[in-house]
């Protein structure tokens, strides 16, 4: 919900910027391999650029939607799905961008750092020591030219493996999409 909200803000400001041309439509797509257990979410909204991606991608509570009309407010959505799956991979390019950037969490790391009571890092050396961050990644043959990404890396089991069935996820959404 939380990654579909947030593709629904970023398409609202595209088309408030007049970024979509032509036969050009607002689009989210979601797309779940059981095979992987990967749950990727896609949107060709404004994407994030190159000099504030790292940051965005990694503050806490650091919304720049709060007063705003739109869905998310509190910074912490994008974070939503660590505790979901062993990685979380953000992938964004802007218009005009011939390159890439790719935000990589290990989801693993971090649940061990914040379970080590031997650890005395703050939030931000743990962040530090568990993300990865290229920002000169050549494009997917796939790639459209403006997008953001969101990968779920190997997703945990959830009740009836809820991030990875289909029906069970399309209801859900359907009763809380934007």
């Amino acid at each position: 919900r939380e990654y579909v909200q947030n593709a629904v803000d970023s398409i609202d400001e595209a088309e408030s910027q007049g970024l979509f041309k032509g036969e050009e439509k607002s689009k989210v797509e979601i797309y779940q391999d059981p095979l992987t257990r990967c749950v990727t979410i896609r949107d060709n909204g404004t994407a994030i650029k190159k000099t504030i991606f790292k940051r965005r991608l990694t503050s806490f509570g650091a919304s720049q939607k709060r007063g705003s009309d739109a869905r998310g407010f509190r910074g912490v959505g994008r974070l939503a799905g660590l505790g979901y799956c062993r990685e979380l991979i953000f992938r964004s390019r802007t218009q005009g961008s011939s390159k890439v950037s790719v935000l990589r969490w290990d989801c693993v790391a971090l649940k061990r750092l914040l379970n080590d009571h031997d650890c005395k890092d703050n939030l931000r050396e743990v962040v530090s020591k568990i993300i990865s961050v290229d920002h000169d990644v050549e494009p997917a043959k796939d790639d459209p030219e403006r997008f953001f990404e969101v990968e779920m890396v190997k997703a945990i089991r959830l009740g009836n493996d809820l991030l990875l069935n289909e029906q069970i996820l399309e209801n859900y959404l359907s009763l809380v999409r934007p």
